[in-house]
């Protein structure tokens, strides 16, 4: 009887834990964008920013935001919890739906190879070290046989859908090609119907300025996160 209660004595100090965590994580968020509200009118200049000047960047030097559009974009795959439904819409309103849909699932397809390859080349061995032989043949066995498929359906369906599967299947039998071909299947429907949300977006100022002030707070959120997880190692 031992063992469950300490078990779940664990549990409850780390769900404590990772709580008191995230609150942290959020107070530091809005003390950050009180900060750049009160005294360096920032925040406001932002959210005075128009559709058509989010559009210039993409018309005066439309190459180097491509590129810098894509890597946000597999960044933030490779970065596995962060959502990319604000930056979906971002690159509706700075790019169109159309190229922003090519752009989002091409960087979805090259941030969910690199997140393969490295649960593949780093991940692999450490689970064969932990886990029952036993169960790894038949994880391997089943996800040999029907990965693409599982991963085909775990993305299309909103649901479940998670960069996080791009690291599971580095971590199964699945093949490359299997894997590839359910992930770019499995993400196009939901990426092309976030994107397109952009468009109503985009033509609403109301709606407009609260995408760009989610967006700052998405980022900032982000930044302090990575930073606060680095430092916790």
């Amino acid at each position: 009887m031992g063992i469950p209660v300490r078990f779940g004595v664990g549990a409850f100090i780390m769900k404590k834990k990772r709580r008191n965590f995230f609150i942290l994580v959020i107070i530091f968020v809005f003390l950050v964008l009180a900060y750049f509200f009160i005294f360096k009118n920032s925040i406001n200049n932002l959210l005075n920013v128009s559709p058509e000047e989010l559009s210039s960047f993409y018309y005066s030097a439309p190459a180097i935001t491509i590129i810098i559009y894509l890597l946000i974009m597999v960044l933030e795959v490779v970065i596995a919890p962060f959502h990319p439904f604000l930056f979906y819409v971002a690159g509706s309103i700075i790019f169109g739906p159309l190229l922003a849909c090519i752009l989002a699932i091409l960087g979805g397809i090259i941030g969910g190879i690199i997140a393969f390859y490295i649960a593949k080349k780093l991940g692999r061995a450490w689970v064969e070290k932990r886990v029952a032989k036993s169960k790894q043949k038949k994880f391997d066995r089943f996800s040999k046989k029907y990965g693409g498929w599982a991963i085909f359906l775990l993305r299309l369906n909103p649901l479940t859908s998670t960069d996080l599967w791009n690291y599971v299947a580095g971590l199964s039998k699945v093949s490359f090609w299997s894997y590839i071909i359910g992930t770019t299947l499995g993400l196009i429907p939901a990426t092309v119907l976030q994107i397109y949300l952009g468009v109503p977006i985009k033509n609403s100022p109301i709606l407009f300025n609260l995408f760009l002030f989610a967006l700052i707070i998405y980022i900032i959120a982000a930044i302090v996160l990575l930073f606060l997880l680095r430092k916790k190692n």
